[in-house]
């Protein structure tokens, strides 16, 4: 198995174990949600950031950079982000908590038209 099968691999089974998760966590557009997500996101997943350049090979065009991602689950987020995927390490409770996860992954969720 290559290093491209393998990334597929481990994201189908991350969204699986979203779904299976159920749901999405309540939307969320508030002003803390966002100051979350530029606090302990945003380093690699903001317009410049690391995170954001290795998605951009993986995902159609726009949409590397999560708050311009559309469909984006929220269980989705949460899963990559307590587990981690690929050079993401995985966010602990001490990190993050479910609250504040829950939180981001929902602002991420509602998609560009936030």
């Amino acid at each position: 198995m290559n290093g491209l099968q393998r990334t597929r691999l481990i994201f189908t089974a991350l969204a699986v174990m979203a779904l299976a998760a159920g749901g999405q966590a309540q939307e969320s557009t508030t002003p803390a949600a966002e100051a979350l997500y530029v606090a302990k996101c945003a380093a690699c997943h903001g317009p410049r950031g690391w995170a954001t350049r290795v998605l951009a090979r993986r995902v159609p065009e726009g949409q590397a950079e999560l708050t311009r991602r559309e469909g984006l689950p929220a269980a989705y987020t949460s899963v990559v982000v307590r587990r981690g995927v690929g050079s993401m390490p995985p966010f602990t409770p001490t990190d993050l908590s479910d609250a504040q996860v829950a939180e981001i992954a929902a602002w991420l969720a509602t998609g560009p038209a936030r």
